[in-house]
């Protein structure tokens, strides 16, 4: 699990460099605002407050994918293996 933090500030990271993308290179923005609507709640617009929220979102993200990572290599140790020492 400490490895959570890493991962989700990666993500939040990506986030930033796909919400600047948007102004940087302004092509396709209503796919871009659209796809953005879709995946993050209370996304509004390219504002500050949307900016907040979906890096929050994904920061939260990065703890759920290790969250599920650990749960899977857990239920994946069997008896027979070693992976668990």
């Amino acid at each position: 699990m400490h490895m959570a933090n890493y991962i989700g500030l990666f993500f939040v990271l990506l986030f930033a460099v796909c919400f600047a993308w948007y102004f940087v290179h302004p092509v396709e923005q209503e796919l871009h605002m659209a796809l953005f609507s879709v995946s993050f709640f209370g996304f509004t617009g390219m504002n500050f407050l949307s900016f907040v929220l979906g890096a929050i979102q994904v920061y939260v993200w990065g703890y759920i994918f290790v969250g599920l990572g650990y749960l899977v290599s857990m239920l994946g140790c069997g008896k027979k293996d070693k992976c668990c020492k």
